[in-house]
């Protein structure tokens, strides 16, 4: 018989969530998610904004108003869903995203 290597306890399961005011929004960290933020360094707002609603979902985009949000708000969204999904601190998600956006 084959050996069988169990590493069903090894996945995580836990979703990241944002919090805006008393709500949370939870984050899909899913890869496909982090390609479409690595894709829209490059591709503008009209990019960002399809990873925001890509990272969210349709329903809590439209209940945030990413789409009315200012530039600036935009840019802290960005940061912290970038945060979230590689598990690191806001800083340094914001760091790696306004270089990312700049090149």
């Amino acid at each position: 018989m084959s050996k069988v290597i169990n590493i069903t306890d090894k996945f995580s399961t836990e979703m990241p969530s944002i919090q805006i005011g008393e709500k949370l929004y939870p984050v899909n960290n899913g890869i496909s998610a982090m390609l479409a933020f690595e894709e829209a360094a490059t591709g503008g707002v009209t990019g960002i904004l399809k990873a925001l609603e890509g990272a969210f979902g349709k329903k809590a985009y439209k209940e945030m108003g990413v789409e009315d949000m200012n530039m600036g708000n935009i840019m802290v969204l960005s940061s912290a869903v970038l945060a979230a999904m590689s598990n690191i601190s806001y800083e340094e998600a914001d760091a790696r995203f306004q270089r990312g956006v700049q090149s």
